[in-house]
């Protein structure tokens, strides 16, 4: 892994993430250590995206099991980071995940189990989304071999940014990032390893993720919105992949503001949309776009999308077809918070 946007300090229980608002300008460690540097952090955009944001979450509460071992203070903290974003599927299913953990462990022990589950969370966060890049690169693969001509197809991606908004790789731009390894790997051995692979010509939105592409020595080229979206209605980008803030277990997909828009425009200029999506993101007690909703963001409904790439592979855009892929996926409820005392 090239990149990372969150680590434990060197005393083994602080925390240290990229300071997201000097960027793409400056690029600067912000240390946080406690739950209301944590959520400071979160509501002040220190941290962005769903993936970082809940692992960091994780690390916040096991930061206040660390002060206080009391399940009391630490449900306080559970419900205050819970409330930053309260239908966020990632987020919960974090906060619950460490709160069934903490509930069974004594309080002698309770700060240094947190931990164990805070790293194992940003673990699979991790995994999860490499997963997402390996399944991606047998798409790249076409898409960089191009059509007759031999010329590599334009790729959008619509994800601002990636691996900042993880922990180190970006659910939909982790193929690339891979794409561009193998490119990497077989030019400096000269030939003998790595694959031979030609990477799409990657449109970027927005200058964090040109930042990212920059910092990988990934070709791309910088656009804004506006002009992502002139390119899609010429016919210029070909493929699209997107990232996704949230699903609902048929297909729905919360998406940053704007993204309605190139995916409208997309679906008339025939260009397929692929939507990036973590498991972890996809709300299952969410049968429509209701409960998934958010201030400034754009709903995709199934319509146009052409298909999913997951952690678990490719799905096709139909209604059932996420529940078919996930059938062992327990449902996870966003229904009422505990109480405050809840042991």
């Amino acid at each position: 892994m090239r990149h990372q946007s969150i680590w434990l300090a060197d005393d083994g229980w602080g925390v240290e993430v990229i300071d997201q608002t000097g960027l793409p300008a400056q690029c600067q460690i912000r240390r946080v250590a406690s739950v209301g540097e944590v959520l400071g952090a979160i509501v002040g955009g220190v941290v962005r995206g769903p993936g970082l944001i809940s692992v960091l979450a994780g690390y916040g509460l096991a930061l206040a099991a660390r002060r206080d071992s009391d399940i009391v203070p630490v449900m306080t903290a559970w419900h205050a980071l819970a409330a930053t974003d309260p239908r966020c599927p990632r987020l919960r299913g974090v906060l619950d995940r460490m709160r069934e953990v903490l509930d069974v462990t004594p309080p002698a022990e309770r700060a240094h189990r947190a931990y164990m589950e805070a790293d194992a969370i940003a673990a699979e966060e991790l995994a999860g989304n490499l997963a997402i890049g390996r399944h991606a690169m047998g798409m790249l693969r076409r898409v960089g071999a191009g059509g007759g001509d031999g010329k590599p197809q334009t790729l959008l991606l619509a994800a601002e940014p990636g691996w900042l908004s993880s922990v180190g790789w970006g659910a939909a731009s982790a193929g690339l990032f891979l794409a561009q390894e193998q490119v990497d790997l077989r030019r400096a051995t000269g030939g003998v390893l790595g694959e031979d692979i030609a990477p799409p010509q990657v449109v970027t939105i927005g200058p964090l993720a040109a930042w990212e592409m920059v910092e990988a020595g990934i070709p791309h080229s910088p656009c804004d919105l506006d002009g992502a979206l002139d390119l899609v209605q010429r016919g210029v980008v070909e493929r699209l992949f997107v990232a996704a803030i949230r699903a609902s277990a048929r297909g729905d997909v919360l998406v940053p503001t704007g993204t309605g828009d190139l995916a409208r425009a997309a679906k008339v200029a025939g260009a397929p949309l692929h939507v990036c999506l973590p498991a972890a993101a996809i709300n299952w007690q969410a049968l429509g776009p209701g409960t998934i909703t958010a201030p400034g963001a754009d709903i995709l409904p199934l319509s146009l999308i052409t298909g999913f790439i997951t952690d678990r592979g490719p799905v096709a855009a139909e209604a059932d077809a996420l529940l078919d892929r996930f059938p062992d996926h327990e449902p996870m409820s966003i229904g009422e918070l505990p109480a405050a005392n809840d042991a």
